[in-house]
């Protein structure tokens, strides 16, 4: 099975950031939700992302003070996004040539959510997982006749 990266978000809320959110706001919704980024959206229209990779160099290692630090000053403008059919090994392979962690999914300029490596490596797990099932499946129907190797 063939699965895209946009199956990966149906039905999954995504923690949305706006350009004036103060970093640390947007870092206590992003602990409440398990994630490690943020599309940062104004007008509807993804204008970054802000990642831990962000905090951390630009905001912890800076020295600034993320009570008082608009999101819009650290985060990573001009975000590489994907459209939501690719296949997963295809948004991997989109990590690994821009180096990137998270992957936004916008289409037609609508962003739909965003994936993470993570997603994607339990995607493809899932997918070899189900593919070992069906060899398993394949092979009891095969006749085995005793003595044969």
């Amino acid at each position: 099975m063939r699965k895209s990266v946009g199956e990966l978000v149906k039905g999954r809320k995504t923690v949305i950031a706006k350009p004036g959110d103060s970093v640390l706001a947007l870092c206590k919704r992003l602990r409440a939700a398990n994630v490690g980024a943020a599309p940062v959206v104004k007008d509807g229209v993804l204008v970054g992302i802000f990642t831990e990779r962000d905090l951390l160099k630009r905001v912890v290692a800076a020295g600034k003070n993320a009570k008082t630090l608009a999101v819009s000053k650290v985060m990573t403008k001009n975000p590489v996004t994907a459209i939501p059919r690719l296949t997963v090994l295809e948004g991997l392979g989109v990590m690994r040539e821009h180096q990137c962690r998270h992957l936004p999914l916008v289409e037609d300029g609508k962003l739909l959510g965003i994936v993470s490596q993570r997603d994607i490596i339990h995607a493809i797990l899932a997918m070899k997982e189900e593919e070992i099932e069906d060899l398993k499946q394949t092979l009891d129907l095969l006749p085995i006749e005793p003595g044969v190797g």
